[in-house]
C-alpha cells in the first residue's frame, strides 16, 4: 500500500504558497490598476470640468440643473458655468448669426466705430463683436433703457491680446441716466471698481477671458476666469436702468495687424422677475423644470409646477400667443432627437390646452439636436441642451 510520505506534503505546500503569492500580486496588480484608472477619472474630471459620456439607461429621468465648473486658468481657479441661470436671461448674444462688417443687429451705437467679425476655434467659425475705434461704446437694445433693476448679473467673454493699454468698461447707470453710477473696468491684469485696483494672481498670457458681474441691491461682485477680485457690499446705488460696455482698445486703428477690442459673447440675468416680464423683454423662456423619462415624451408629474406658472401667465394675458419647441442633447441619432423633440413640445402643448388654453394661442415646434446652448460633449452640456422653450408669437 502506498503511503504518503512527509516530503511530498512539503513540496505541495510550498508550490500552493508560490501559486498564491503569485495570484496575490496580479490580483494586487489589478485593483491597483483599478484605483489608478479611477484617480485618473477623478483627476480629468477635476481639471477639465467633464466626466467621461456614458449612456443613459432606461428609465433615467432627465433633468436640468446640474452643476458643474471647468479650469479657468493656469492658477486653478475655476469658472462657475452656472453662474446665470439662462431661465433668467434678458439679453442674450453670441454674434454667430451676424454679417461680418456690419454693426450688430442687437444693440445700439453710444460711441466710435463698432462691426461684427469672426475668428476660428476648433475648425468652428465663430462671431465676435469687435471695436474699429480705440474708444468704442455700445449698449443692448431694449424699447427703453429701464431694465435692470436691483438684481442682476453680466457675463461676457472678451478678448485680452496683453497689449497696450487696453480695456473694457462695463458701465452700469442709474434713474438719472447721464453718467454711469458705477464702472467696472475690465483690464488685461486686474479689475478696477471705483478707485479700488484689484490684480490678478499669477502670470496672465493672451487669451479669452470670462467675466462675470453681479449686482444684488447695492453688493457688487466681479470675478474673471473663475477669480473673484471685487466683493464690495457698499456700491452707493441701488436700483440700476441699463448697462453700456466701453472699450479701450490702443492698437485698433492701426491695421488689421493690430489687436482690436474683441467681445464672443454676453449675457445678462435678471433675478426674480416675473415670467410675463422676461417674456416680453427677451422674446422666449427657458423652462428647465419640466421632466421626461430618457426617451420618453410623456410629462412627469413634478413638472406640473412649472407648467401650471405657465398656465397662469397665459391666463393672464389673454391675447398673448406662444409657440413650445422642443430641444435634446446629441445622444443618440438625430433623426430619433428630432422626432422626441416634436413630441415633447406637442406634449406640452396638450397640458397647457387641457388646463383651459386655447389651442389657437399654441403652436409647437421640436427642433432635436440642432439648436444647443451648449456645444461641448459633458454632461453638463447635455442638461443644458436639454429644455423647453416658449417663444413669444403675440402679446
Amino acid at each position: 500500500m502506498n503511503t504518503f510520505k512527509p516530503w511530498k506534503l512539503v513540496s505541495l505546500l510550498c508550490i500552493f504558497f508560490v501559486f498564491t503569492s503569485v495570484e496575490s500580486q496580479k490580483l494586487g496588480k489589478r485593483i491597483k490598476k483599478k484605483i489608478d484608472d479611477k484617480a485618473v477619472d477623478v483627476l480629468d474630471e477635476k481639471l477639465n470640468g467633464k466626466k467621461k459620456k456614458k449612456k443613459k439607461k432606461n428609465g433615467e429621468e432627465e433633468e436640468a440643473g446640474v452643476g458643474g465648473v471647468i479650469l479657468g486658468s493656469e492658477n486653478g481657479f475655476k469658472i462657475d458655468r452656472n453662474f446665470i441661470d439662462r431661465s433668467n436671461l434678458i439679453f442674450y448674444d453670441d454674434f454667430d448669426s451676424e454679417t461680418p462688417g456690419e454693426f450688430p443687429s442687437k444693440w445700439k451705437r453710444v460711441n466710435g466705430t463698432v462691426e461684427n467679425g469672426q475668428f476660428e476655434v476648433n475648425n468652428k467659425r465663430e462671431g465676435v463683436v469687435q471695436m474699429v475705434s480705440t474708444r468704442s461704446a455700445i449698449k443692448p437694445s431694449f424699447d427703453t433703457d429701464d431694465y435692470l433693476g436691483d438684481s442682476f448679473k453680466i457675463e461676457l467673454e472678451n478678448f485680452f491680446w496683453q497689449r497696450g493699454n487696453e480695456a473694457y468698461s462695463i458701465q452700469v447707470y442709474g434713474a438719472k441716466g447721464v453718467s454711469p453710477a458705477f464702472t467696472v473696468m475690465l483690464r488685461s491684469t486686474n479689475v478696477a471698481s471705483g478707485s479700488d485696483v484689484v490684480y490678478m494672481a499669477g502670470k496672465q498670457t493672451p487669451g479669452w477671458y470670462t467675466s462675470q458681474i453681479s449686482f444684488n441691491k447695492g453688493n457688487l461682485k466681479v470675478m474673471v476666469n473663475g477669480q473673484l477680485l471685487v466683493n464690495s457690499p457698499d456700491i452707493n446705488v441701488r436700483e440700476c436702468t441699463y448697462v453700456a460696455i466701453k472699450t479701450l482698445s490702443p492698437g485698433s486703428t492701426r491695421g488689421d495687424g493690430y489687436p482690436k477690442a474683441r467681445i464672443n459673447y454676453i449675457m445678462i440675468s435678471k433675478g426674480g422677475l416675473p415670467l410675463y416680464e422676461r417674456i416680453v423683454n427677451s422674446g422666449r423662456i427657458v423652462v428647465r423644470d419640466i421632466y421626461f423619462d430618457t426617451d420618453k415624451y410623456e410629462i412627469k408629474p413634478n413638472s406640473h409646477v412649472a407648467l401650471d406658472k405657465i398656465v397662469k401667465m397665459l391666463k393672464e394675458h389673454e391675447n398673448m400667443e406662444v409657440t413650445i419647441e422642443g430641444h435634446t442633447d446629441a445622444n443618440g441619432s438625430e433623426e430619433a432627437n428630432q422626432i422626441l423633440s416634436e413630441k415633447r413640445a406637442e406634449a406640452v402643448k396638450n397640458y397647457l390646452a387641457a388646463n383651459g388654453i386655447k389651442r389657437y394661442r399654441l403652436s409647437s415646434k421640436g427642433y432635436g439636436e440642432a439648436k444647443p446652448i451648449d456645444p461641448s460633449n459633458t454632461e453638463v452640456a447635455w442638461a443644458q441642451n436639454r429644455r423647453v422653450e416658449f417663444v413669444l408669437n403675440k402679446n
